[in-house]
């Protein structure tokens, strides 16, 4: 059985009744496959809000968000205000005589940063949380992304299961029907043991799909925040025909949405807001107040300002690191726009080519194909055709349904790496 990794057109196909073909009533056409799968199950917009909601990968990026509006406080906060008390004692020496009395020295300063040093934290910190922000909307659609993914699989497999039911009650119904015919004499014992391989081929694969509806419960489980064995079933369907939007069209959707380019631009930015930063750090702040001497017979009153003296290479360092980091963040984003627009053009193309494919597929051709199979049942039940001639034509009929399936699933690979690529979801219009 063939695994789909992303969404897929649900299977749910109606599998050729044989019974009535076996004991030779006319059989009615088979209807085409369907493109839903409903009931009570899990909708992909209410699984989308929940992983959104309980997801724990977005409490993570929310709790560095929280942190970083925690800087921008820090930013704003000027330093604090200090006060020093220095007591002492005086000594006066006359006449050969000493004499003591308290003399004592308070003093209250003010650091006042250099011009412009505080509003540049500010716009640090808040370039900080706006960094979080993009990096909170990159993976809301990464998770968007995977939710789908993970959707689409468990759809399929529900529908595969509910296709492999329906092959094994047909084959357990031929293997009635012949079984009888060989115990009558109007069969060889060679069909009723290659019925029997049917039942058991119908079997495996049952168990196969019903082993990929387990391995994609779980991965949705985990996305959704929920327990990972916990029950879960899903209802819905995919459109893969809404019109594709040009190229251009496209790469400029990959230039102003993607996540991944609007971080890598914020990290430019704050990389030159660092070299502003590094090249103030060499400006000094400076502090000031008023101060007073207290002794008995003398009070002193006086203001003091302090500047710190910076050597001549002081904050070289730190500038030509910061340029550094600047040029390196600006080459990233040049690289990184070549490397989006590379990927979407790649799969545009796939994507285009995947939809040609699947054209080829068309209504009248699998109308045909299904009369053919419902002739070949009737002729056989009527005895008018031979086992090898039926066998082929069941089997041309599973191969082709298929193989049309498999083109629908390229479709939706393809559209989800392109969707990838663009960071945004593909609109049917531009």
């Amino acid at each position: 059985m063939t695994v789909f990794k992303l969404p897929i057109l649900t299977l749910g196909v109606a599998v050729f009744a044989t019974s009535g073909f076996i004991h030779g009533a006319e059989a009615a056409p088979a209807e085409s496959p369907p493109l839903t799968m409903s009931g009570a199950g899990l909708t992909l917009s209410s699984a989308l809000a929940e992983a959104l909601s309980q997801g724990p990968a977005l409490r993570v990026i929310e709790a560095e968000m929280d942190a970083a509006r925690g800087e921008i406080l820090t930013a704003q906060t000027r330093p604090n205000d200090e006060i020093s008390f220095t007591p002492g004692l005086k000594r006066t020496r006359e006449a050969g005589d000493s004499s003591y009395e308290f003399k004592g020295t308070i003093a209250y300063t003010r650091t006042f940063l250099f011009a412009g040093k505080k509003e540049l934290l500010v716009s640090l910190a808040e370039r900080n949380v706006e960094l979080r922000r993009l990096g909170i909307d990159g993976l809301r659609f990464q998770v968007s992304a995977a939710v789908r993914e993970a959707f689409y699989e468990l759809l399929a497999a529900q529908s595969i299961v509910s296709l492999r039911q329906q092959q094994i009650e047909s084959a357990q119904t031929f293997q009635e029907a012949a079984t009888k015919r060989a115990e009558s004499g109007y069969a060889s014992d060679f069909e009723a043991v290659k019925s029997q391989g049917d039942v058991i081929n119908a079997k495996k694969l049952l168990r196969a799909a019903e082993g990929q509806i387990a391995v994609a419960r779980v991965e949705l489980n985990t996305l959704l925040g929920r327990s990972p064995s916990a029950p879960l079933e899903v209802a819905g369907t995919l459109d893969t025909d809404a019109t594709l939007p040009s190229l251009p069209a496209l790469l400029a959707l990959a230039e102003e949405n993607n996540p991944s380019l609007r971080v890598q631009a914020m990290q430019a930015e704050i990389a030159g807001l660092n070299i502003r930063k590094a090249r103030l750090a060499r400006k000094p702040d400076y502090s000031v107040g008023p101060s007073l001497e207290y002794s008995k017979s003398e009070q002193v009153v006086g203001v003091s300002v302090s500047i710190p003296l910076a050597g001549k290479n002081y904050g070289q360092g730190e500038i030509q690191t910061a340029s550094a980091e600047q040029r390196k963040a600006l080459a990233e984003a040049d690289q990184l726009r070549r490397e989006i627009a590379g990927a979407v053009t790649q799969a545009f193309t796939r994507l285009v080519t995947a939809r040609d494919q699947r054209a080829l597929y068309t209504p009248a051709y699998l109308d045909q194909l299904k009369s053919v199979v419902a002739q070949a049942e009737q002729s056989y039940a009527q005895s008018a055709t031979s086992l090898l001639i039926y066998l082929d034509a069941k089997r041309t009929y599973f191969d082709t349904l298929a193989d049309y399936y498999e083109a629908i699933a390229d479709v939706a690979t393809n559209q989800a790496a392109l969707e990838s690529a663009i960071g945004a979801p593909v609109p049917s219009t531009l």
